[in-house]
């Protein structure tokens, strides 16, 4: 994970407790994911990923009002066992903050700034897969500005959080030729 500031470790500690310790969360993102696993299920699709953008304002409203700001759009997102996704991608305006939620992969991240494909590897893997949960082993923040890609784990679908600091409505997501 990318050295960050204090009050970015603060943010991701209070969201991780929220994700898996408030049962009203958990409530919302177990729906949105079956939001996200019904998409596999329409005929024409044949990706292997999908995602659902879960209202902010679940989140939003339960952390504190000077880390709100860092906030404005959260995505649960689920890429099938042994995949990647077929292109980079980069948000050019936005930090990704990455929670692994069940299941394992890694994201791979070039360096900051929109011109570098040079990728680095960083393994995640969800609190039920890590013998010593952490923040490092849970989360990748993945700054704005840089190319990246997420490969899932082999052996199960890797189900992941996203908290971006864009909304939806502002995000700018971009993909590799």
């Amino acid at each position: 994970m990318p050295k960050v500031s204090d009050s970015d470790v603060a943010l991701i500690e209070r969201l991780h407790s929220l994700v898996f310790d408030d049962p009203k969360s958990r409530e919302i993102l177990d729906s949105g994911f079956k939001s996200a696993l019904a998409i596999f299920e329409q005929t024409d699709y044949s990706l292997p990923f999908s995602s659902y953008n879960i209202p902010i304002k679940y989140f939003r409203d339960k952390i504190p009002e000077d880390q709100q700001a860092m906030i404005a759009l959260c995505r649960v997102f689920i890429l099938r066992a042994g995949s990647k996704m077929p292109r980079p991608e980069i948000h050019r305006n936005s930090i990704q903050r990455l929670l692994s939620f069940k299941g394992e992969g890694s994201i791979f991240s070039a360096s900051p700034g929109g011109v570098n494909m040079m990728f680095n590897e960083y393994a995640i893997v969800s609190p039920n897969k890590a013998s010593s949960p952490t923040i490092e082993t849970n989360w990748d923040i993945v700054p704005e500005n840089t190319w990246h890609f997420p490969v899932a784990g082999k052996s199960e679908d890797w189900f992941t959080v996203t908290f971006h600091s864009a909304s939806e409505a502002d995000i700018i997501d971009e993909y590799a030729d």
